[in-house]
């Protein structure tokens, strides 16, 4: 669990789904490949429901930008074209093939997005009318089986490290909505579990040295799942900045022993 539910409420949606409802839960990350970034939009919520067994087809669009940066993504002025483009293609895949928008990545000038549709009949007439109004794009499309959604979870869904970064960028958000300017240091709290003792005392060693104190710790039943938590603290400025200089450092750290990094918590600070 996380300490804070520091998700913006607009992120979510309940969508039906054949008789299931599942929560829309969309967000955007970085990440790299080949040294080239990649930016990705993805609906995390359909993780809680993946594989929907009724939608059994991937149906992958893929457009060249018309006007990339030197980074491969698009430039300001061709945002809003492709907004219109991803709306007009979930529309009409959607009404044609019953298709679930899973999200889509970008990188090195070009844009694909990827839908999870009934069947494969009638995609390419639901492609070529929402394309028919971007006579500017070339573009490809392909429909094929993916019961298992594997294009979801491997190209799509983030890494564990990637998802850590998304929370924690999350509860930055969320303090800056409550007027935090972020620039202040504070007391920040960091919660952990850990399998073992060992591990557990092997961990806070490695934290005293970078100045974190001992705020608690309790023990669980011997040969309990992760049953022995801590609970440390120190002060720092929880800006954007230092999410991956700090936060990013602490979940692996506790990984790397086999533990867990369940979150932090601060107060606002005007």
């Amino acid at each position: 669990m996380r300490i804070f539910l520091l998700i913006a409420p607009y992120l979510f949606f309940f969508y039906p789904v054949r008789g299931q409802a599942y929560q829309s839960n969309w967000d955007t990350y970085v990440t790299e490949v080949n040294k080239k970034p990649v930016s990705i939009v993805v609906d995390l919520g359909l993780k809680a429901v993946a594989p929907l067994k009724e939608r059994t087809y991937v149906v992958i669009v893929r457009t060249r930008l018309a006007s990339p940066e030197s980074n491969g993504q698009p430039g300001k002025g061709e945002i809003t074209r492709l907004d219109d483009m991803e709306d007009k293609l979930e529309d009409e895949l959607s009404r044609y093939s019953g298709a679930v928008y899973a999200g889509r990545f970008t990188q090195r000038g070009i844009r694909e997005f990827y839908f999870y549709a009934l069947d494969s009949i009638d995609y390419l007439k639901a492609v070529m009318s929402a394309m028919a109004g971007f006579t500017e794009y070339q573009f490809l499309c392909q429909a094929k089986e993916d019961r298992s959604w594997e294009n979801y979870n491997l190209v799509l869904y983030p890494s564990d490290r990637d998802l850590e970064a998304i929370l924690n960028r999350r509860q930055v958000d969320l303090l800056a909505s409550k007027g935090d300017l972020l620039r202040s240091p504070r007391r920040i709290d960091h919660h952990f579990v850990f399998p073992t003792k060992s591990r557990r005392e092997e961990f806070i060693r490695s934290m005293t040295r970078e100045n974190f104190q001992l705020a608690g710790i309790e023990d669980g039943p011997e040969g309990g799942d992760m049953s022995f938590s801590l609970h440390m603290y120190r002060a720092d400025i929880p800006d954007y900045n230092r999410i991956s200089q700090l936060f990013l450092p602490l979940w692996e750290n506790a990984r790397r022993l086999q533990g867990r990094y369940l979150g932090w918590e601060t107060f606002v600070v005007k």
